[in-house]
C-alpha cells in the first residue's frame, strides 16, 4: 500500500511541476511575445489596447544625435506627459530648419521623418529580443532602444541656415524682396560618401508643441499654415528645376559623344529654335542681357559658353539631337520616373518624393512625349518636376567621376550604453553598384560648372563687396537655374561643388551644395549663400575624413 501511496504521490507531483512548467512557459511567452498564443493578436498597444501609451516595460525610445554627439531627440521623464515620458528636441533643431528632416514622435500624431523611418531602430524592436532583452524584460528591468547618429553637423547645419536667410543677394526685378525669408531648402552633402552634413528646409516648426497641452491646436495650424513647414522642402519638394537641368542634358551629350565643349553653335543655331511650329529662342541674347561691355559672349557661341551663358537655345537643340530614347536613358540614370519604365529612386534613409521627367497623362489622355517636349525637357522646363535631393546627387556624380553616392544621414547605429567610437560608421553605397557616367564626361562638366562661375551667369553683376565668387577661395564651380513657372517669380536654383578642379588652383571637390527657393527670382542671386557655406565647413574643418 505504501508503495502504491509514494507512486501516487510522485505523478501527482510530477503533474503539478508539469502544469507549473507549461504554466511558467506560456506566462513567459505572453510577457515576452506581448500575444496570448502564437501568432494572436498584440496585446498591449494592439487592437485590443486601447491606451495610448507603449507597454509599460517597452524599451525607452533611443537618443538621436548628429555626428558630434550633439543629441538632437531624447526621450525624457515628465510626470505630466500623457505616458509619464515626452520626446524633447534641442531648440537648434526648429531654429536652422532640421526639423522638417527629423521629424517628430507624438502619442497623438504617430512619427514623421527620422523619427519615421528609424522607428523600429529607436525604438528597439528592429531584430526581436536579443538575450539581454529578454532578460531584462523577464526581471522588469530598464529596457532602452538603439541610440542614432547622424550625418549631420551641428556646427554647419546653423552656419548653412544662417547664410540662407541673410547671404542671397537682394533688391531689384531679380532678386528676393528685402527681407524676405521664402520657403525652400538647402543641402551640403560629401560627394564621395554621400553623407549629409545639413539640410536646411523653411519654413520650419518646433516638433517640442508637437504634444505640448499648451499648445493644443499647433499641429493644425502647421497643417494648413502658407510655406508647408510640415514638408521637407530638400526632399519632398517638387519643382522646375530650370536651367540646372541643363547639366543633366550636358552629361548626356558628352558621354555619348554627340558634342564637345569645344563643339559650337552659329549665331542662328543658339539663338533661334523653330520645331513643329514651336519657337525657342534664346531670350537673354534678344533682350540684350549680355550686351555690355566685359561680355564673354562671342559666335561661334562653344559648349562649354552655351552652359555657361545658360542658352535655353543650344540646349533645345541638344536634346532633340539626342532623341527621346537617349536623353531620357540619361535622366532614369538618377533615379527619375518616366512612365512606362520601372525606375527605382535614388535611396534615401528619410522621407522623399521620387523626381519625375514627365505624367503619364493629363486630363485623362495619355501624354506623348514628342520632340516639343523633349526640346523644353532638355533646358529644364517642360513637365519636369525635380526634388532638390535630386539636383544634389546631379551635382554629386560630377563632383565624384561619374559614381552616384546613395544619399544618406543615418551614420552610426550605437545600441544603448556601448560607446559610439566603437561602432564603425555606415558604408557607402552607390546607386545601381557602378558608375552612371564616364570620368571623362564628370571632368568636363566640372569645367562647364566653373565658366558658369568665371564668366557665366553667376558672373554678371553679382559682385558682393566689390569682389566676384570667382576671386573666393572656395574655387566653386555650379550652374544657376530660373525654373519658369505660372507664377510671376521664377523658383531659384544653385547646384554647385567645391573645389573645382578645373578652376584655377582648383582641386578635386570635397563637398557639394544645392540652394533651392521658392518664387525668389534668378539663381544667380543665391550663389553667394552657397560660397559662405562652403568657407565656413573648410575654414573649421568640418568636412569628413579631409
Amino acid at each position: 500500500m505504501n508503495t502504491n501511496m509514494n507512486a501516487s504521490i510522485r505523478r501527482l507531483a510530477n503533474a503539478f511541476i508539469i502544469l507549473f512548467l507549461v504554466i511558467s512557459a506560456v506566462a513567459a511567452y505572453v510577457q515576452i511575445s506581448n500575444q496570448a498564443f502564437y501568432n494572436g493578436p498584440v496585446l498591449a498597444s494592439g487592437t485590443y489596447d486601447q491606451r495610448k501609451c507603449p507597454p509599460y516595460d517597452a524599451p525607452l525610445r533611443g537618443t538621436i544625435y548628429d555626428r558630434n554627439g550633439n543629441w538632437i531627440a531624447r526621450t525624457v521623464p515628465d510626470a505630466n506627459a500623457p505616458c509619464g515620458y515626452r520626446r524633447e528636441y534641442a531648440s537648434w533643431v526648429a531654429d536652422t530648419g532640421l526639423a522638417p528632416l527629423i521629424g517628430y514622435f507624438s502619442y497623438r500624431y504617430g512619427t514623421a521623418g527620422v523619427e519615421n523611418s528609424y522607428n523600429d531602430i529607436l525604438a528597439g524592436v528592429q531584430s526581436g529580443e536579443t538575450f539581454q532583452n529578454v532578460t531584462a524584460k523577464l526581471l522588469h528591468k530598464p529596457r532602452y532602444g538603439n541610440d542614432i547618429y547622424l550625418t549631420i553637423d551641428m556646427k554647419e547645419q546653423i552656419a548653412a541656415s544662417n547664410y540662407y536667410d541673410n547671404s542671397a543677394i537682394e533688391g531689384g526685378p531679380v532678386c528676393q524682396a528685402p527681407g524676405s525669408h521664402p520657403p525652400g531648402s538647402l543641402i551640403v552633402e560629401q560627394p564621395t560618401t554621400g553623407e549629409i552634413l545639413a539640410m536646411v528646409s523653411k519654413p520650419s516648426y518646433d516638433p517640442n508643441k508637437i504634444d505640448d497641452p499648451n499648445s493644443p491646436d499647433y499641429f493644425q495650424q502647421l497643417q494648413n499654415e502658407d510655406g508647408s513647414p510640415l514638408l521637407n522642402h530638400a526632399t519632398q519638394g517638387l519643382y522646375v528645376p530650370g536651367s540646372t537641368f541643363k547639366t543633366v542634358t550636358l552629361i548626356a551629350a558628352l558621354d555619348t559623344g554627340t558634342l564637345s565643349l569645344d563643339s559650337s553653335f552659329t549665331q542662328q543655331q543658339a539663338v533661334f529654335y523653330t520645331i513643329n511650329g514651336e519657337n525657342i529662342n534664346w531670350d537673354d541674347y534678344l533682350q540684350g542681357v549680355w550686351n555690355f561691355s566685359g561680355s564673354p559672349l562671342s559666335f561661334p557661341l562653344t559648349v562649354r559658353d552655351a552652359y555657361a551663358l545658360s542658352d535655353n537655345t543650344a540646349f533645345a537643340r541638344t536634346a532633340v539631337q539626342l532623341g527621346k530614347d537617349t536623353w531620357l536613358n540619361y535622366v532614369r540614370k538618377f533615379g527619375i520616373a518616366t512612365p512606362g519604365v520601372n525606375v527605382d529612386e535614388v535611396p534615401f534613409d528619410a522621407p522623399q518624393f521620387q523626381s519625375s521627367a514627365y505624367p503619364a497623362t493629363v486630363n485623362g489622355k495619355a501624354l506623348d512625349f514628342n520632340d516639343n517636349l523633349l526640346a523644353e525637357s532638355g533646358f529644364g522646363q517642360g513637365d519636369l518636376l525635380i526634388t532638390p535631393l535630386t539636383m544634389t546627387e546631379v551635382s554629386s556624380a560630377v563632383a565624384a567621376g561619374g559614381i552616384l553616392y546613395d544619399p544618406h544621414v543615418a551614420w552610426k547605429i550605437v545600441p544603448h550604453g556601448v560607446s559610439a567610437s566603437s561602432i564603425l560608421p555606415t558604408q557607402p553605397q552607390i546607386y545601381t553598384g557602378s558608375p552612371i557616367f564616364r570620368p571623362e564626361t564628370a571632368q568636363s562638366v566640372r569645367a562647364a560648372m566653373w565658366a558658369v562661375v568665371d564668366h557665366g551667369t553667376a558672373w554678371a553683376g553679382i559682385a558682393r563687396n566689390g569682389v566676384y565668387p570667382k576671386d573666393s577661395s572656395v574655387k566653386m564651380g555650379g550652374k544657376t537655374g530660373t525654373g519658369q513657372t505660372n507664377n510671376v517669380q521664377p523658383q531659384t536654383w544653385w547646384i554647385s561643388l567645391a573645389p573645382d578642379d578645373q578652376a584655377p588652383g582648383g582641386a578635386p571637390a570635397r563637398l557639394d551644395v544645392t540652394v533651392m527657393k521658392e518664387k525668389s527670382g534668378e539663381g544667380a542671386c543665391q550663389v553667394w549663400v552657397a560660397n559662405d557655406t562652403y568657407q565656413y565647413a573648410f575654414q573649421n574643418n568640418l568636412v569628413p575624413n579631409s
